[in-house]
C-alpha cells in the first residue's frame, strides 16, 4: 500500500504515495455515511431479535422516524469517519532516509538520527528498529511499507542493514520477577513495565524500557513475554 517516493538523488522518502492518502482520506467518510444512512434499518431489524443485547437503545432509535434519523446518523458516520482517517495518516510512519542521516515521522513527532550513531538496521516483524553503537534501541517503529521497500532504502544509503534480524537475538534472556541477575531496582522496574503492558498503556512501558536503559539492560516484547540483555559496552 506504501511506496518509496523519491524526493531529490540524495534522499528516499518512504510513506504513503498522494493516491493513497487521498484512498485514506476518502475512504472511511464514505464507508461511516453509508453505515450511518442504513443504521436505523439495521436498528429496526435488530430490535426484533429478543436474544440481542442493547435492546433499549436499539429500539429507542427505531422507534424515530426514519427519515430524519438516517440524515443524523448519516452525519455522524461521515464525522467517525473523516476523524478515523485524520488518526490513520497521523500515525502512519513517515521515513527519510539520505547519506547522512535518518528521519523518522509519526504522531506529530520528528526524529533525527545521524548516519554515524547508527550501528544496525533490521525488520523485527512488523516493525523497522534503529540500533546505536552500544546496542541500544534508537527507534523503534511499525511501519506499513514492504520489508524490501525498506531494505532497499537503506542499502542504497550504504547503512548498515541487518539481513538476519536482530544481531543481538541470541543473547537475551526471559524476564522472570525477581531475576537474580538483575538488581531488585531493575526488577522492580520491570514488573511495573509489566503491569504497563497488560493495561495496553504502550507509552508507559515505552518509557521504562528507555529508563532500563540508563540502567544497562535492552528489554523487548515476545507476545506477552519480556525479554532482556546486557547493554555492549
Amino acid at each position: 500500500m506504501f511506496k518509496s517516493q523519491q524526493s531529490n538523488k540524495h534522499m528516499t522518502v518512504i510513506g504513503l504515495a498522494p493516491v493513497e492518502r487521498v484512498l485514506v482520506m476518502l475512504t472511511p467518510p464514505v464507508l461511516g455515511m453509508i453505515l450511518g444512512y442504513f443504521l436505523p434499518s439495521i436498528a429496526d431489524w435488530v430490535a426484533g431479535l429478543p436474544w440481542f443485547p442493547l435492546q433499549g437503545p436499539l429500539q429507542l432509535v427505531a422507534s424515530f422516524d426514519e427519515k430524519w434519523v438516517a440524515i443524523v446518523t448519516t452525519f455522524l458516520g461521515l464525522i467517525a469517519g473523516v476523524w478515523l482517517s485524520a488518526v490513520a495518516i497521523k500515525e502512519s510512519l513517515v521515513i527519510a532516509v539520505s547519506d547522512d542521516e535518518v528521519t523518522m515521522k509519526i504522531n506529530d513527532g520528528t526524529q533525527r538520527y545521524s548516519k554515524s550513531e547508527i550501528a544496525s538496521v533490521f525488520i523485527d516483524g512488523k516493525e523497522l528498529v534503529l540500533l546505536g553503537n552500544t546496542g541500544q534501541e534508537l527507534a523503534r517503529e511499525a511501519y506499513e511499507s514492504t520489508p524490501a521497500t525498506i531494505a532497499d532504502a537503506f542499502v542504497k544509503h550504504r547503512y548498515p542493514w541487518s539481513v538476519e534480524g536482530d544481531p543481538y537475538e541470541t543473547k537475551y534472556r526471559l524476564w522472570v520477577d525477581q531475576t537474580p541477575d538483575l538488581s531488585p531496582a531493575l526488577n522492580a522496574l520491570l514488573k511495573g513495565r509489566e503491569q504497563a503492558l497488560q493495561e495496553k498503556d504502550v507509552e508507559s512501558a515505552k518509557e521504562m524500557q528507555r529508563e532500563a536503559c540508563k540502567f544497562g539492560i535492552m528489554v523487548k516484547d515476545r507476545g506477552k513475554f519480556q525479554y532482556w540483555r546486557n547493554l555492549s559496552k
